[in-house]
């Protein structure tokens, strides 16, 4: 986002809010699909950080890059619907979950690689998403995530690792069928 854009947003200009949603909407929704695993849930994560960049956009440094402090907005919002949701989550629903899963195994590539970043710590997974579906340097992700690029590099190195172990689980599952 360019700093014209952003200092017209900051003086309460709707069109340029406007272009900002419209340059951010797709890869938030991608990024908030890729970690939450429901649209529903990605639509509100999504809307939510749109309404915390608008009420917080005073607070944003014109000196950094826009992009990482919109995605950690959007990341800690993301964070705060997987808290709320293993809230809510009773051990009904898990059971029922795990008997769907049983009957209907993946059958995509797709499918799979989701079912195993599922299977990945809420820090893993969003590592492998703003690296890989995202695009985003292990510098800005530092910024995004609040750790050091040492602790990015050694959470990718770990993410990939268990992603890999849990793709040949899947693999050796299918096998197995």
């Amino acid at each position: 986002m360019d700093k014209k854009t952003i200092k017209k947003i900051k003086k309460g200009d709707k069109k340029a809010f406007r272009a900002l949603y419209d340059a951010y909407y797709p890869s938030a929704m991608r990024a908030s699909i890729s970690m939450l695993k429901s649209e529903s849930d990605a639509s509100d994560a999504v809307q939510e950080t749109f309404i915390r960049v608008f009420k917080g956009m005073h607070t944003y440094d014109d000196s950094k890059p826009f992009k990482p402090w919109f995605f950690r907005i959007l990341t800690n919002e993301v964070r705060r619907l997987i808290q709320k949701r293993k809230q809510e989550q009773d051990i009904d629903q898990v059971a029922r979950n795990e008997l769907e899963q049983t009957h209907n195994p993946p059958s995509t590539d797709q499918e799979i690689l989701y079912e195993a970043m599922e299977q990945l710590k809420e820090s893993h997974r969003e590592a492998l998403v703003l690296k890989y579906v995202e695009g985003f340097s292990e510098k800005e992700m530092s910024s995004i995530l609040d750790i050091s690029i040492s602790a990015v590099k050694s959470r990718l190195f770990q993410a990939r690792k268990l992603l890999k172990e849990e793709l040949r689980g899947d693999l050796y599952g299918q096998q197995q069928i």
